[in-house]
């Protein structure tokens, strides 16, 4: 008896949907972390590369103890504004002459052979390029870099940190890469915890739930490579209120800081996010572009920006003095170092958005899977008499909560 093959109304949105299905499939941090509403996208046709969607960050208020007379402490609400700049792109342009969506089977195949390994190539770019945001955007630091160890105590020094900074509880995932792993499985081996967690470490080298974190491999999370940073770094000059930037000298001319290079000052103590209490903790910061000392100095973007007032942004007891001294953190000059990643799901917030549907060409389908979106366009080239397909993801990520995330470095 002859098959029969049930034709579909929509073979290229199928297409598309299996492609942002296998792409959400192999996205671990970039499905992890929040994504912007969907409600921003209303009302458009589709988006281009540099267009902003914009967040809000929850104000912070400082609150007022023992009298309930606010006249004179009523605060501003200050909410934070983020945007999230859609500047990254993944797309893969395929010679597919033979590429039919008619019937489900077209469908299958089609996604089989050529929409899968498509999908799993850009999640591939698309991890990395995120772990490397995600790592150069975090100012907590723990570990010994250099130590190659993964202990129980390093990792409870990571909790620490977000704890400090009064990160929930819930929604914590700790990113490693499988060298930590390994390590880490070691260090745990002779815990006490369920049969059944003992059994996976033995079967499978899985760690899982443990120290208040889940815990996922990634072979995609990056190197921090430090600067040639020589000399005796102090702070030059006074540094302002809501400073995004410090001047430095005392560095071997010619020597520079990385962006992702993580210091301490001396005298700037991190503070209680709430109550604004000094704690014992100096306040850790990030290099956020890459900076070159011409005659020892430079003035070197940071973050977080400095305030020292007394209002609900304050973050450190006070701002740094002229030549305090500056202490690096992520270890020897000109060396690379693994940046494993514990966090909050809310420290990053996401986006992945629809592109223009061009009228007029063979095919174009765009569609999302759990705020996954890819879109899809095939046609005509008069100038080859080829027909081409191109596969593309237009996306932002960006730090919200950066305080809500503590690289781990081995």
């Amino acid at each position: 008896m002859a098959n029969t093959i049930n034709t579909i109304k929509d073979g290229p949105g199928l297409f598309a949907k299996g492609i942002a299905q296998t792409l959400k499939d192999n996205l671990k941090l970039f499905a992890f972390v929040d994504k912007a509403d969907e409600s921003d996208f209303d009302g458009k046709n589709g988006f281009k590369s540099g267009d902003t969607i914009n967040t809000s960050i929850p104000p912070r208020y400082v609150p007022q103890q023992d009298s309930l007379d606010i006249t004179s402490s009523i605060q501003d609400t200050v909410e934070e504004k983020k945007d999230l700049v859609l500047n990254k792109t993944e797309t893969i342009g395929m010679k597919l002459d033979s590429l039919e969506l008619a019937t489900d089977v077209d469908v299958a195949q089609a996604l089989r052979r050529f929409g899968m390994p498509a999908a799993e190539s850009i999640a591939q770019n698309m991890e990395a390029r995120c772990f490397e945001i995600a790592h150069n955007a975090t100012y907590n630091f723990s570990g010994t870099a250099g130590s190659n160890g993964f202990t129980v105590a390093d990792v409870l020094d990571a909790r620490k940190l977000l704890n400090k900074n009064l990160c929930p509880m819930k929604d914590r995932m700790l990113f490693m890469n499988s060298d930590s792993g390994a390590e880490a499985v070691d260090a745990r081996k002779g815990l006490f915890q369920s049969s059944e967690q003992i059994k996976k470490q033995y079967e499978d080298g899985y760690v899982g739930l443990a120290d208040g974190f889940n815990w996922v491999e990634s072979e995609l999370i990056g190197l921090h490579t430090n600067g040639s940073q020589g000399g005796t770094p102090l702070v030059n000059g006074a540094t302002s209120e809501a400073a995004s930037s410090i001047a430095i000298d005392g560095v071997t001319s010619g020597n520079t800081y990385t962006k992702g290079t993580v210091f301490t000052l001396a005298g700037v103590f991190r503070v209680h996010p709430i109550t604004k209490t000094v704690t014992p903790d100096l306040q850790q910061f990030v290099v956020t572009a890459d900076a070159t000392f011409a005659g020892g100095s430079a003035t070197v973007s940071i973050s977080p920006s400095i305030y020292a007032g007394s209002n609900g942004l304050q973050n450190v007891s006070a701002l740094p003095a002229d030549n305090a001294a500056v202490t690096l953190k992520t270890g020897a000059a000109s060396t690379g170092y693994s940046q494993n990643l514990a966090m909050h799901k809310s420290a990053f917030k996401c986006v992945t958005a629809p592109l223009y549907a061009p009228r007029g060409v063979d095919l174009v389908a765009t569609e999302t899977v759990d705020g996954i979106t890819v879109n899809i366009v095939r046609d005509f080239d008069v100038k080859t008499r080829e027909v081409i397909t191109r596969v593309d993801v237009l996306y932002a990520f960006d730090e919200i909560r950066p305080e809500w995330s503590t690289r781990l470095t081995s």
